[in-house]
């Protein structure tokens, strides 16, 4: 793994395997890819074409092949061509791209866990502090969504298993793409960071504070407040209201920039001269 700088100046992880390795990955990865498949299906072409293979007899057509499926891999890098549409015609894999997840028999557990990689990829899980005309604090909401260039069928997946409000974020320069969003909020998005809590790796820390301030707030408002309500016709009203207390709304405050810390911190990355550097 080598990590690398992004423009952003924040580091990002790395890792790249090439070959027959790569041809392995592929394969093992393939039936489990929903935004990628085009992409596996056309490295896995070019491994069946590669000089050396018994099955490769006229080595001039084959590199001819090569390169026509190389050329339909940079345009599916570059989204000219989209989902299910490969450039060659590779009669082994003739709808295969178009197979969708209970086609290809994924049990709930590859789906939980599959969605849990797109939300530790592409995800982002935070909390939400809105000041709201009218009430005594702020209010705080648990969020969780994600966000992939189009078209982005594990988006569509995320919103078919867990509901929510699938979006377009048009993009505001030339040379991006347009985003497909997911989005779900407070009640709604406490069953979906459950369900794929187990299978979380980078953002486990950031579900369990997430739903952490759901629990509390389960608990109820504990306060109570007062205020005189004017009427024009007769007396005024003592009112009454729940409210949290000053204590309830610190601990989602301190549950709140617990989770913004975990966004903004940077990772050490260990020494690559190191003996024990990755």
């Amino acid at each position: 793994m080598d990590p690398r700088k992004i423009s952003l100046g924040r580091w990002m992880a790395r890792c790249e395997i090439r070959g027959s390795k790569a041809e392995s990955a592929a394969r093992r990865l393939l039936p489990f890819l929903q935004l990628k498949r085009d992409q596996a299906i056309l490295l896995l072409e070019i491994g069946r074409l590669r000089p050396g293979r018994a099955r490769v007899r006229d080595l001039g057509v084959a590199c001819s092949q090569m390169e026509e499926v190389r050329q339909a891999l940079r345009r599916s890098h570059d989204g000219i061509d989209r989902i299910g549409k490969l450039g060659p015609s590779l009669a082994s894999f003739d709808g295969y791209q178009r197979l969708t997840p209970e086609e290809l028999g994924w049990t709930r557990e590859q789906l939980l866990s599959y969605l849990a990689g797109i939300i530790d990829s592409d995800g982002n899980l935070r909390i939400e502090k809105r000041r709201i005309k009218r009430m005594i604090g702020p209010h705080y909401r648990i969020n969780i969504r994600c966000g992939q260039v189009l078209p982005s069928p594990a988006v569509e997946l995320l919103a078919r298993t867990f509901g929510g409000r699938v979006g377009l974020r048009k993009s505001r320069r030339p040379n991006q793409r347009d985003l497909a969003t997911w989005s779900l909020h407070d009640k709604m998005a406490e069953p979906a960071i459950r369900a794929l809590l187990p299978y979380l790796v980078v953002k486990k820390t950031e579900a369990l504070h997430l739903l952490q301030l759901r629990r509390l707030k389960a608990e109820g408002k504990e306060g109570v407040t007062e205020w005189v309500h004017a009427n024009r016709w007769r007396n005024s009203v003592r009112m009454r209201k729940r409210c949290y207390t000053t204590a309830q709304v610190a601990a989602f405050e301190r549950i709140r920039q617990a989770v913004q810390a975990l966004h903004s911190s940077v990772p050490e990355w260990p020494d690559p001269h190191s003996p024990r550097g990755v």
